[in-house]
């Protein structure tokens, strides 16, 4: 028996003594350290004034970049944008309301130009995002031989078209999409930190301000007793202001154990990195659509096009994402 204890000890230990040699190799990894450097960057600058911050991010980052990274098998495509196949691809005429706004979305978005700027040209792969609408519309149904009017349907359009992690390869243009999803977890970081300092300086300001009335009360109470005796009404002014700010100074302290030193930030940082499931989710998003733009789901015998994306839904915000490629013109061959 004390053989056994003694080998589930030794196991024990090298099992810890192999966590913290995977961990310390994951914290050293390149990858990983510049990652962190953009999410503190982003989240709270502060954080690096933590002791051993790049440590305790190194798993939650790494975790959170696995998630994202399985997260791309729910993204279809790459899609062909192209002004020649609008009308032959259903899946672009759904996506723009013209030829002609494929052609500015290209155009003018800011991460295309980007490229642009530093000199490239030729195919792109990327990531599209966009939101979805969905209109009330009154048309005609076919119900057998007889047809319908006035049926209410829903026609769907696509708005805020944006290009995210363009490059020359589907592999540069993946990790950049995972980087996008650590980013967008650094901001969610940023606002509740900020938020946080936000009410703290609130109940700082207000602390101060029924500290000056409970001084002001004081002094008026007291030049009023050198002529006659305080009121009730008196007493219950001082009574109801102390209270006020005993209950502020109870609400500050409890802020003060969740924001103003950097490992506080580092906690809630490393909170939102421990779970992207809770803040970014993917799914897949199936419409049937006809030549109109009109939903057609619950109507297989009606002429339709099947569109495959994906909805990528970041705590409130959902818009629809699929990949795409195209050709990147030149700088000089994008200014209209």
């Amino acid at each position: 028996m004390n053989r056994h204890n003694g080998g589930s000890r030794i196991g024990a230990w090298i099992e810890t003594c192999w966590h913290r040699l995977q961990s310390q190799a994951t914290g050293d990894d390149p990858i990983i350290q510049q990652a962190t450097d953009r999410v503190v960057q982003i989240a709270d600058p502060v954080i690096r004034q933590a002791k051993c911050y790049r440590q305790v991010l190194a798993d939650p980052i790494a975790d959170s970049m696995r998630y994202f990274q399985s997260l791309l098998e729910t993204i279809p495509g790459p899609v062909v944008l192209q002004r020649s196949r609008y009308y032959d691809d259903p899946t672009v005429k759904a996506l723009f309301a013209s030829p002609d706004e494929l052609d500015e979305v290209l155009r003018y978005d800011p991460e295309n130009n980007k490229l642009r700027q530093q000199g490239s040209t030729g195919e792109v792969v990327a990531m599209m995002t966009m939101r979805r609408q969905e209109r009330t519309v009154f048309g005609h149904k076919q119900e057998g031989e007889l047809i319908v009017r006035d049926v209410r349907q829903q026609a769907v359009s696509f708005t805020d078209h944006r290009i995210v992690a363009p490059s020359a390869n589907l592999d540069t243009t993946r990790t950049g999409i995972v980087n996008r999803g650590l980013e967008a977890l650094a901001m969610v970081a940023m606002e509740r930190i900020a938020l946080l300092r936000a009410n703290k300086a609130e109940l700082q300001g207000r602390k101060e301000y029924l500290q000056g009335m409970v001084k002001i009360l004081g002094v008026r109470s007291h030049r009023q007793e050198i002529f006659t005796a305080l009121t009730s009404h008196n007493r219950e002014d001082v009574c109801k202001v102390e209270q006020m700010l005993a209950q502020v100074e109870v609400e500050l302290e409890t802020l003060r154990q969740r924001i103003g030193q950097p490992e506080q930030s580092l906690a809630h940082l490393e909170k939102v990195m421990r779970s992207p499931e809770t803040i970014l989710t993917a799914r897949r998003q199936n419409l049937r659509l006809n030549w109109m733009g009109v939903r057609v789901d619950d109507e297989p015998e009606s002429e339709g096009n099947d569109i495959t994306l994906a909805e990528l839904s970041l705590e409130a915000d959902k818009r629809s994402a699929v990949l795409v490629t195209f050709t990147l013109p030149a700088m000089s061959d994008s200014r209209p």
